[in-house]
């Protein structure tokens, strides 16, 4: 029985002629008088270095015997436990002050009814020291019964394998439980203090370390996560998982229309749009009402929706099918309600998946590639002079014609007259592609991602890409150098 073991692990010493870090573990307590010494305990138990780890317990304001039960404690490891009473605040301000008491280098959350393994601290520890990118390491947490009785060896298991991008994994479910988060206190500007309207304090920091910083975890339980009667979310049915489910779907709402969605790829996006779709359809089941009321509203989200949709189809004109699937993302976060928008982040996304799968179209093109509408060029040849100027001994450059619109006979001879008009035939430092025949539109899409900026003789166009004119040619020479 895992509860049972964690008391007769073997002590094994840190590795290493420098002085491992401080770790502060951040204990929050309020009327936890039958789980509080066993949570402190298993962190006194620690095989960590004494002197290197400070536990700071936070009472807020308990009403039972928590409060003396921690300062007995305290007093039996004088320097090791330092216990702050406060008035009672709620949970997500005493963490706050928990992680504004901390002296650590890194911090360790531990709930007054959880319990750690004794090499939890020193193997997390390990991870941090091995690995400088590394902002914070969770791990997975056997599920136990208020007797530490094993009720699921893997609180992990049912979510099923963490994906390598983290913000994915996060945005999509709540990986990293409190009691199994180890994080640099160098990154708190990212993640403290967390907001007041915050349900869940550990999502949120892992969220934000998941924008700046890597993210790894232990596979196996450090800590085991107590289930019982008064338990705040996991375990919940009936009204109270409506509730936890409405609070994690704000949560989730929240990071999608705010955090940085640029490292997402458009199956990512799909998987973390999936996650808010997996708590409405918990929240349903457990009120047993398709009634349930899900999202809070405010009257402006259907006007932020809107625009972000006005967006997303500026990029898709550019072919942009990744940067539309992250539109149509926010665009859900604002108003989930958008059955359009859903089935356009579905269709984008899979675009974008396709698209990513297939090879470069120019293989042969320079690094810089500058799209040019054929019918532009055609229109005199003043256009094409003014860019064979520009570039002229360059050789990072490609221009890529599309004539794909143009019909291929009236394309072919009339690239091949400019072409020859502009004396470019024999000059290795002017190089074009020309895209001539109708395209399909995977095609075109793979076209315009291809390419970083466009040449046109107007610049009032929407879309993503940066536009040039002749006359403003000789800045693009600085930026393609």
């Amino acid at each position: 029985m895992i509860g049972a073991s964690l008391n007769n692990l073997t002590s094994l010493p840190i590795t290493g002629a420098m002085a491992p870090p401080m770790v502060s573990v951040v204990l929050c307590a309020y009327n936890y008088e039958q789980f509080v010494a066993r949570a402190l305990e298993s962190a006194l138990a620690q095989d960590y270095p004494a002197d290197r780890l400070e536990i700071v317990v936070i009472d807020d304001g308990s009403t039972d015997s928590t409060g003396p039960i921690v300062d007995e404690i305290a007093g039996r490891n004088p320097g090791r436990v330092r216990v702050v009473h406060q008035p009672n605040a709620g949970y997500i301000a005493a963490t706050n002050r928990g992680l504004a008491e901390s002296d650590g280098e890194l911090i360790a959350l531990l709930d007054a009814d959880d319990v750690w393994r004794p090499d939890k601290t020193r193997r997390q520890v390990e991870m941090f020291q091995a690995d400088a990118g590394l902002g914070l390491v969770f791990s997975d947490m056997a599920v136990v019964d208020e007797d530490e009785r094993v009720i699921r060896p893997s609180k992990l298991f049912d979510y099923g394998p963490i994906r390598e991008n983290r913000l994915a994994a996060l945005l999509f479910e709540n990986f990293a439980t409190t009691s199994s988060i180890m994080v640099r206190a160098s990154l708190g500007n990212a993640y403290a203090p967390v907001p007041a309207h915050i349900p869940f304090a550990d999502w949120w920091i892992a969220l934000h370390v998941a924008v700046c910083a890597s993210i790894d975890y232990v596979p196996e339980p450090l800590a085991l996560y107590r289930m019982h009667g008064s338990n705040m979310t996991n375990g919940a049915c009936g009204n109270w998982a409506v509730r936890e489910n409405r609070r994690a779907i704000g949560l989730q709402l929240w990071a999608m229309r705010n955090l940085p969605l640029d490292a997402l790829c458009g199956e990512e996006l799909l998987h973390a749009w999936s996650g808010v779709e997996r708590h409405a359809r918990i929240a349903v089941e457990a009120g047993a009402s398709f009634f349930v009321d899900l999202v809070d509203r405010q009257p402006e989200d259907g006007a932020r929706a809107d625009a972000l949709i006005a967006e997303a189809d500026d990029v898709a004109a550019d072919g942009d099918s990744l940067g539309e699937a992250r539109l149509a993302l926010r665009a859900l976060a604002w108003d989930p309600f958008r059955f359009e928008v859903r089935r356009r982040l579905h269709d984008s996304a899979e675009r974008a998946t396709a698209d990513a799968g297939a090879p470069d179209p120019f293989p042969s093109a320079r690094p810089y590639r500058m799209l040019a509408d054929a019918r532009e060029l055609l229109d005199g040849d003043d256009m094409m002079l003014a860019y064979v100027e520009a570039m002229g001994g360059s050789d990072g450059v490609t221009l890529v014609i599309d004539a794909s619109e143009l019909p291929t006979e009236v394309a072919e001879a009339g690239l091949r007259g400019l072409v020859d008009r502009c004396g470019l035939e024999r000059r290795d430092d002017i190089d074009l592609i020309a895209i001539v025949g109708p395209q399909e539109d995977s095609a075109r899409r793979r076209m315009l991602m291809a390419v970083d900026v466009r040449y046109s003789r107007h610049t009032d166009r929407a879309g993503r890409m940066q536009v040039f004119t002749p006359s403003s040619l000789e800045r693009l020479t600085r930026q393609a150098a």
